[in-house]
């Protein structure tokens, strides 16, 4: 019959789940307990690029995707203490054991920003065209305040990503709402269709000729990520004027997250 185990058995019996631990967070794609899986903001393709003439302006309206290819979900909890009030912005970050870490971010809302009758982030995108040549800006997105959620399965094969939406458009709340809460799941993205009020950049009176269109991720920093690097794609696009009216014409794409 085996004996109790001796002071040494219980130590060893002690330190083995610590140095499995220890050696797992070495192994690549492996997290440790205590780490945070942060998201990663970029954007898709740039995509129904046109010209479009609306309101006495000609506008070039295209449609963007904001996705999340990082190893947590991007999530923004908003709260006010009456209807009256500003909201705080927080952004919440998960950590590998399922626990939580909220943290306060330089971010506002905006409520209806495009007529949707719901709060939208400041911010969260931006748009440039900027001549081909010299690389000057001639004009910037009208569109400011963002609600964004599972919409677009972008790339469901990442490490992470759920195979169904998880954050939907009632987060973004109404006129009235004391909380609100917006996310994007790992592999998840959020378009803004071509047509959407203010989805669309004013080129009246722009000279034909080359330019680059950018869209940008979270450009001034704001919010909490893993890779800022891969926030910008662009479409490279020539503007024509003929007797029978103005066209435009995609001839390159950039890199995409």
């Amino acid at each position: 019959m085996a004996g109790r185990p001796d002071g040494r058995t219980r130590v060893v019996r002690r330190l083995v789940p610590v140095l499995v631990a220890a050696l797992l967070a070495q192994v690549p794609g492996v997290a440790s307990a205590a780490e945070a899986l942060l998201p990663d903001l970029g954007m898709a393709r740039l995509t129904d690029v046109k010209l479009v003439t609306a309101a006495g302006q000609r506008q070039l309206r295209f449609s963007t995707t904001i996705v999340n290819v990082g190893r947590g979900p991007f999530e923004l909890v908003a709260s006010r203490s009456s209807a009256r009030s500003s909201f705080v912005v927080s952004q919440r970050v998960v950590h590998a054991d399922r626990s939580q870490v909220t943290t306060g971010v330089p971010a506002g809302l905006v409520y209806a920003g495009d007529g949707h009758n719901h709060w939208h982030v400041r911010d969260l995108e931006s748009y440039q065209i900027v001549r081909l040549d010299d690389g000057s800006k001639v004009g910037t997105g009208m569109k400011g305040g963002f609600c964004f959620y599972d919409n677009d399965p972008y790339r469901r094969a990442l490490p992470g990503a759920p195979r169904s939406s998880v954050y939907s458009r009632a987060g973004c709340g109404q006129e009235d709402s004391l909380t609100v809460s917006m996310g994007l799941s790992v592999g998840w993205g959020d378009r803004y269709a071509w047509t959407l009020p203010d989805q669309y950049i004013d080129v009246t009176g722009l000279p034909d000729g080359r330019y680059r269109l950018i869209a940008t991720a979270d450009a001034q920093g704001r919010f909490v990520e893993s890779d800022r690097g891969n926030n910008t794609t662009w479409v490279d696009l020539v503007l024509t004027t003929r007797k029978s009216g103005a066209t435009v014409r995609v001839i390159a794409y950039g890199p995409t997250a």
